[in-house]
């Protein structure tokens, strides 16, 4: 099978970028519910779950994806932005997993460190969306 151009590449970066800010957003709002205590643990797990699997299908999919020699980088960036995103709901899901066992205090390590997780993949993923939107803009 033959690769994909490079501008190929970009819009399916685009799309993959889009659907990770939909999962960004809604974790957020997760996280935002779940600190003021407007949520309970099995409607976030249950929320959380739901972006989990999307993120997954994110993956796999963008993962298949044949990049141009010169956009292997930019490529591997963004399956790694996706793993981050991935592994900081994970987190919050065993955060979410210890409070409902009793234990608050590894309960809010988990937080902090989803929290912290969550942060380090929002630079990473500015930093992408920028890059593929200069890309896009040059002819």
């Amino acid at each position: 099978m033959f690769g994909m151009t490079k501008r190929q590449f970009l819009k399916r970066s685009k799309k993959c970028l889009n659907e990770l800010c939909d999962s960004l957003l809604l974790f957020r709002q997760i996280l935002d519910e779940e600190i003021q205590g407007k949520i309970s643990n099995r409607e976030a797990s249950t929320k959380l779950d739901v972006i989990r699997k999307n993120l997954e299908t994110t993956f796999s999919e963008f993962e298949k994806l044949s990049p141009p020699s010169e956009c292997f980088s930019l490529y591997h960036r963004i399956l790694n932005a996706l793993i981050k995103l991935h592994e900081a709901v994970i987190i919050n899901l065993e955060s979410l997993n210890a409070a409902k066992e009793g234990f608050e205090e590894e309960s809010q390590e988990k937080l902090t460190e989803s929290i912290g997780d969550l942060e380090e993949f929002r630079e990473d993923f500015n930093g992408l969306v920028k890059e593929v939107r200069v890309f896009l803009a040059e002819k």
